[in-house]
């Protein structure tokens, strides 16, 4: 006898049905059909179970299942959004949530074999599935973004860093000790004044918009210490009065002050140009004046015929202030009057730089230079330091700066750097030679060193530490160009505190020329050809003094702050306005600066301005990138598709 499957599913509705139509019916006497009608009536009311009194009222919701599942849905998502984004509809929220939690459990609780059935089938198990794969994927975004705004950074992934901080700043930033409030007046509503210029209201704008992103670096940089803010200036009157007193609120617009937060110390910036370029700068000078820290000082020495700073001609070092003080250094001139003979570098100066003098150097003005590199003032006190001296020469430099040179070590021979190999096309004289990029010594320098130092383990080892300045963070600088090079030369008296190691180098097809008016090169082995080199175009000289003859006896240990450091440069031309902005000679002066100064962080790639670059290409490299991208992408993806299509087929 075969057995037949029971039913155990189904909801209650259900079961209901079938054990009444399951019931037997029972035969009646025709006697008594009235009399037993009455009592299985009465008996039956009276076995009736309350659940059973609930059944047409529950049939009738589980009717309208569908609507009520929606109902309830609706409902909880409207509930998370005034839970969530209205506060003062939170508990209106709450309430929703509930009424639809409540209408979902109830719908539930009437389909329960429905929704049983539902989960355990195998549609109901990949939907279980799904769902918790849904929710896994959902709360892994739910915490990375957690995690993203709690601990948030920005990458700045321009080719030239357009929206980024100087390192400088953000090394300051990094080490403030205290509160700092920044904050900007602007009017919200932007006239275009009695004339009706939209030119200055665009620019206005512009700068607006600089402060906003350059305040959202520095939050960005240090949130902990720096707190920035927009005033509308005519709306918040007060707090003109409190930064400015009485001043009318036509003078305050556009003003930036810094402050502490818990002093009294405050500063107030405005503008300098159209495009409010020094924005950063300003407002990091700000930042040490008001907690009291120094600018280091860059002094350019002046007074005779060196290029001069304030000059922004094509012959000027202009680009070399604004360069400087974008790495928030404090740029001085420090003229020296040919008849003068009271003369000394300031306390405060950092480094001193000769940037191509034209003129002779008098003796007291030689003397105090002598006594600034060995740490002197010329009253004979000490200073902090030995001096941090950048000097740059030329072919024709004057004999007495010459001179003073050669006396610590460094020797600036006559004539110019012609070389075949590495220069411009058709213009030999004007060097165009790539700065050292990694740790393996090029060939020119092991022979140089080898020739020229005894001690050249030592010497490797520095030039691998000074390699930061040509190739820093691993990338090389880049070409530099230098027309009208002179040759440099390093003579050593066995100290071996005393280390001078060449930066760049000529080719081995590079010649010296003595005679600047001589364009040919006098090849051979003639007593009047011309040498050859390799020749040293840069060198990075530590020095505990000047020259000693090699029968004295052994100098003292020095410390460090009582070794004087210097580069000297064959060259100035390649940072003069003109010739600022082409190859890497501008950041290779600015890292050596860094170097001497002894912010090492800071030396780097500067940011370069913004340029266009365009794509030249002719009608045939044309047609090749255009139909290229048309065709070529497309067919290999329809290639593949064929691919598999025969594989699998």
């Amino acid at each position: 006898m075969s057995e037949q499957p029971t039913e155990t599913g189904g909801d209650w509705r259900r079961r209901g049905r079938r054990d009444r139509a399951s019931r037997p019916e029972e035969t009646e006497a025709p006697g008594q059909e009235g009399v037993e009608d009455g009592e299985s009536e009465e008996s039956e009311l009276r076995s009736r179970t309350l659940f059973s009194f609930l059944e047409p009222s529950l049939n009738a919701i589980g009717s309208f299942g569908a609507p009520l599942v929606i109902a309830g849905v609706v409902a909880i998502v409207a509930g998370a959004v005034l839970v969530a984004f209205v506060s003062s509809m939170r508990l209106y929220g709450f309430i929703s949530l509930g009424f639809g939690v409540g209408l979902l459990v109830l719908v539930g609780l009437i389909s329960l074999s429905s929704v049983v059935a539902a989960f355990i089938s195998r549609t109901g198990r990949y939907g279980v599935n799904s769902l918790i794969m849904l929710a896994a994927f959902l709360g892994i975004v739910i915490v990375a973004n957690a995690v993203s705004f709690t601990n948030n950074a920005r990458m700045d992934v321009t080719a030239t860093n357009q929206y980024s901080l100087a390192e400088r700043t953000e090394q300051l930033l990094d080490n403030l000790d205290q509160d700092i409030e920044i904050i900007a007046f602007y009017k919200e509503e932007v006239s275009l004044g009695p004339q009706g210029n939209p030119d200055a209201a665009y620019q206005l704008l512009n700068r607006e918009s600089k402060v906003v992103e350059t305040f959202r670096e520095f939050r960005a940089a240090r949130p902990t210490r720096v707190e920035t803010s927009l005033v509308d200036p005519d709306v918040n009157p007060q707090r003109v009065n409190q930064y400015f007193g009485t001043t009318p609120i036509a003078f305050v617009n556009e003003s930036i002050v810094v402050k502490l937060k818990d002093g009294d110390a405050q500063n107030v910036i405005q503008p300098r140009d159209a495009s409010y370029s020094h924005l950063e700068q300003d407002l990091v000078t700000s930042i040490l004046l008001i907690t009291g820290q120094e600018q280091k000082a860059i002094y350019f020495l002046a007074g005779h015929g060196e290029r001069s700073v304030n000059n922004t001609g094509s012959d000027g070092y202009g680009e070399v202030r604004v360069g400087l003080e974008q790495d928030n250094y404090r740029v001085e001139s420090l003229r020296w009057a040919s008849n003068e003979q009271d003369v000394s570098v300031p306390d405060d100066a950092a480094i001193l730089v000769i940037a191509r003098p034209t003129n002779e150097l008098p003796d007291a003005h030689a003397e105090v230079l002598h006594l600034f590199l060995q740490g002197k003032n010329p009253d004979g006190s000490d200073r902090q330091q030995a001096g941090r001296l950048v000097f740059l020469g030329e072919p024709d430099t004057p004999d007495t700066f010459r001179q003073l040179l050669a006396l610590w070590g460094v020797i600036l021979r006559n004539g110019y750097i012609y070389d075949e190999a590495a220069s411009l096309p058709d213009n030999p004289e004007n060097l165009q030679f790539t700065v050292f990029d990694d740790t393996n010594m090029p060939p020119q320098l092991a022979f140089f060193i080898n020739q020229q130092i005894s001690d050249a383990r030592s010497y490797q080892e520095l030039w691998k530490a000074l390699l930061g300045i040509t190739a820093p963070k691993g990338r090389s600088l880049g070409q530099v160009t230098m027309p009208g090079t002179t040759a440099l030369d390093i003579r050593h008296d066995g100290n071996p505190q005393r280390q001078l190691v060449p930066l760049a180098i000529s080719s081995d097809a590079s010649y010296l020329i003595d005679d600047l008016d001589r364009q040919e090169v006098r090849k051979g082995e003639a007593e009047d050809a011309d040498p050859t080199g390799p020749f040293p175009l840069m060198v990075f000289h530590r020095s505990p003094g000047a020259l000693i003859g090699e029968s004295a006896s052994p100098p003292p240990v020095l410390g460090e702050n009582q070794i004087a450091q210097m580069f000297v440069i064959g060259d100035s031309d390649f940072l003069a306005n003109s010739f600022y902005e082409r190859g890497g000679g501008a950041d290779l002066f600015l890292n050596s600066v860094n170097y001497l100064v002894g912010d090492h962080s800071l030396v780097s790639l500067r940011p370069k301005a913004l340029t266009i670059r365009e794509f030249n290409v002719d009608r045939n490299q044309e047609n090749f990138v255009k139909f290229t991208s048309w065709l070529l992408l497309p067919g290999l993806m329809g290639l593949m598709a064929a691919m598999v299509w025969w594989v699998r087929r």
